[in-house]
């Protein structure tokens, strides 16, 4: 008499009952206590139902080469509790549970509750653990970004600080240079005609009043220790996609003479490792796509200082 053909289902469901009878993980296919005794005809789509990426019914645990250990997953739980006896429920899903992230977990023990409600004794605990580790997380979050709250207030001060202490410096060389200019015995009216007046006809014309440009080598150096203060901030700003930190940034930053965003993202460009960096390995003219622009401060008599370098990646 010919062996009655077994179904897919009937071997997910044998396989889900041994899972749960047994008291630690097992291994998922093998002839020496496996749940499936192989990977070929119905075992095959079985194993594939009970590890479905979706919904798995088993949870792989660990590998000893080419053989996988599995436990009970949720969700094949919930489809062989049904069958189990109300004592064993409990425990079972205790065993579930702990494996679980905080918030699964307590969704899942309600879930058990609900439906079998003599497992509460057993899950109980277990659930206030959850809730209490919930409520810690949450709490944490609250102070981080309290904290990283407090970290931007104090970055936008100190750059308005700095910006005020850029323009007393540039004040008081303007004075120190009336000063000069009297002692000389020059009248401070006709100062002005020796000041570069900027075009006021064009609408689009800038109008800035520019800054004098460093002499000294401590005036470049202060000026390349803002910059890179500004960068430094700038870069911050943009990791943590803070549009108004940004455009608070960049309209002082414009008023550095010199210095300018180097890059457009999305733009294919050659790489240059004096402007850019790349995670992956580059070498000078390959083509890269700029993902963050960097700032260059051009020092005149073609000099530049790489303030930030823009991040690329290969394209």
């Amino acid at each position: 008499m010919a062996k009655a053909k077994v179904s897919a289902d009937d071997l997910v469901r044998l396989a889900l009952r041994n899972a749960a009878e047994a008291t630690s993980e097992v291994k998922l296919i093998g002839k020496d206590g496996g749940l499936f005794p192989s990977a070929s005809g119905a075992n095959k789509e079985a194993i594939a139902t009970c590890l479905n990426a979706e919904q798995p019914l088993l949870k792989v645990v660990r590998k000893e080469g080419k053989v996988e250990f599995v436990t009970l997953a949720p969700a094949g739980f919930e489809r062989i509790a049904s069958e189990l006896p109300e004592d064993k429920v409990g425990p079972l899903a205790k065993s579930v549970a702990t494996a679980l992230p905080f918030a699964p977990r307590i969704e899942f023990i309600q879930a058990v509750i609900g439906k079998t409600p003599l497992a509460a004794p057993e899950l109980v605990a277990l659930l206030e653990e959850a809730v209490a580790a919930e409520k810690a997380e949450q709490e944490a979050r609250t102070v981080a970004a309290a904290r990283r709250k407090a970290a931007e207030d104090e970055m936008l001060k100190a750059l308005a600080r700095a910006r005020e202490v850029i323009e007393e410096r540039r004040a008081n060389r303007r004075a120190a240079l009336r000063r000069e200019w009297e002692v000389e015995g020059q009248s401070p009216a006709e100062l002005a005609l020796h000041v570069y007046q900027p075009k006021t006809e064009a609408a689009d014309e800038d109008t800035r009043e520019p800054a004098s440009e460093p002499i000294t080598d401590e005036e470049k150096g202060f000026r390349r220790d803002s910059v890179d203060q500004f960068a430094a901030s700038w870069r911050t700003a943009w990791d943590g996609k803070k549009a108004e930190a940004l455009e608070y940034l960049e309209t002082a930053m414009w008023n550095i003479r010199g210095l300018e965003l180097r890059g457009e993202p999305g733009a294919r460009v050659a790489f240059d490792g004096r402007y850019h960096q790349c995670e992956a390995p580059a070498f000078t003219g390959d083509a890269v796509t700029i993902v963050r622009p960097g700032w260059v401060l051009n020092e005149g008599a073609d000099r530049d200082y790489v303030a930030l370098k823009a991040v690329v990646e290969k394209a």
